[in-house]
């Protein structure tokens, strides 16, 4: 979907830190035998790393007999004998830290979990806050990075941010075809500022950058 065009809009695609690569199929679908990126090698409290740098409650290595348990979900990747949510050779970017939890009324929604379409977004950008698409995908290590960042931000007390979600599934679905058909990597984040109107597309994981797309549409209003 194109931006509108307005000499008052500000639109940056900005090419940010490597991501999830199109070019191999995805973990947990056909033709690769890599597994699924689950939850089950996330902690809750501090998470504490073992000399694998996973966390050691629920290392394989350090716990065989967890072994079975990861292997029945899904979660196990072949090449290199651990769960897939704990192979750093495969995925540098993993994060172990459990999601904040999040005040009530912090604004998060999904519009797609199952890779349906969503024909706009424009329609689901809140007036008055600064809305994140977040674009990801259960297999992508580097989406985990911007769930986490994110999360911290409206646990923060962030009330001006409005976090909408979208699950690709995989890069064929309805959802991927019409707004990353074109993207090289995930996460594929775009940013609207609050007077409604598309301001940023960022692709990869640079938190950084993402902070800085936020607080620069902010100051979209009025525009």
């Amino acid at each position: 979907m194109a931006p509108p065009s307005s000499a008052l809009l500000v639109v940056a695609t900005l090419v940010l830190a490597a991501g999830c690569q199109k070019e191999a199929p995805p973990p947990g679908t056909a033709g690769t035998p890599h597994g699924k990126l689950t939850e089950m090698s996330r902690v809750e409290g501090e998470v504490v790393l073992c000399s694998h740098k996973v966390p050691e409650p629920v290392c394989t290595k350090h716990h065989p007999e967890l072994v079975s348990q990861f292997q029945r979900a899904g979660d196990w990747c072949k090449p290199h004998g651990v769960p897939e949510s704990q192979c750093l050779e495969c995925h540098p970017d993993l994060t172990f830290d459990p999601l904040p939890k999040l005040p009530e009324n912090a604004d998060v929604a999904w519009l797609s979990k199952q890779g349906e379409d969503v024909p706009t977004l424009d329609a689901a950008a809140v007036k008055g806050k600064v809305t994140v698409f977040d674009f990801y995908a259960e297999w992508c290590a580097a989406c985990r990075k911007v769930d986490g960042h994110v999360y911290k931000r409206l646990a923060g007390g962030d009330a001006k941010l409005a976090y909408r979600k979208l699950n690709l599934v995989e890069w064929e679905s309805p959802l991927a075809q019409r707004y990353v058909k074109d993207v090289p990597t995930l996460p594929y984040v775009i940013v609207y500022g609050p007077d409604g109107k598309r301001f940023a597309a960022l692709h990869g994981a640079d938190l950084a950058a993402l902070d800085r797309a936020i607080a620069d549409a902010a100051r979209t209003t009025g525009r």
